[in-house]
């Protein structure tokens, strides 16, 4: 019998997005639950690690978006059996945590001459530099998807990630950053076309 799911997160992409479209593309049944900021105050206190996005899968709390995004990977068929392939993808999804990592301290940053130059350098030198090393990456592999010929987590992780690059709205970072990077690209494109992901996108 399928597990209840229910996956509540801000009403942004976010962390919560690669599990959200995981289970939209494995056609698996889930509450999508979606709060603001002052009902996100009143609920932290109840939440383990007071963070979101939590997974409850039938009542059981569950925190960690990666973990999260293993769990429903496995479920959807978007996440390998074999331990080799699954480190694969695992690579892939730390990775995009170390990238989101890079940017936040920017979204922070609350004087708006460091944020402008903390964003002046992440457009022209931390982000080029590790979107090159992706690209050599990928291209080095020779793989259609980010961690192998077919569609997983991964995917979905690092498409989100570099969608929110490409949707420009990350004031000083251009939206075409991604684009001198073909392989990356073309994984990006990947995802956005799959039409499961395009009906996702046109609801939300």
């Amino acid at each position: 019998m399928a597990p209840s799911l229910k996956l509540t997160y801000f009403e942004a992409r976010g962390r919560a997005e690669p599990a959200r479209l995981a289970l939209c593309i494995g056609g698996v049944d889930f509450e999508d639950v979606r709060v603001n900021g002052e009902q996100f105050e009143k609920l932290k206190t109840s939440l383990p690690f007071g963070q979101l996005p939590v997974l409850e899968v039938d009542g059981e709390v569950i925190t960690q978006s990666i973990a999260q995004q293993i769990y429903v990977g496995k479920l959807t068929g978007l996440y390998p059996q074999d331990p080799l392939a699954a480190l694969r993808v695992d690579e892939c999804q730390m990775l995009v945590v170390d990238l989101t990592d890079l940017i936040v301290p920017s979204l922070i940053e609350q004087d708006a001459d460091k944020k402008a130059a903390m964003r002046k350098t992440l457009a022209e030198e931390t982000l080029p530099k590790w979107f090159g090393m992706i690209e050599a990456r990928l291209q080095s592999r020779g793989w259609s998807h980010a961690a192998g010929n077919e569609l997983t987590v991964a995917d979905l992780a690092l498409y989100n990630f570099m969608m929110w690059i490409k949707r420009g709205v990350l004031d000083g970072i251009p939206s075409t950053i991604v684009d001198a990077c073909p392989k990356l690209s073309a994984v990006v494109e990947a995802v956005d076309s799959h039409p499961k992901v395009k009906e996702w996108n046109a609801k939300h």
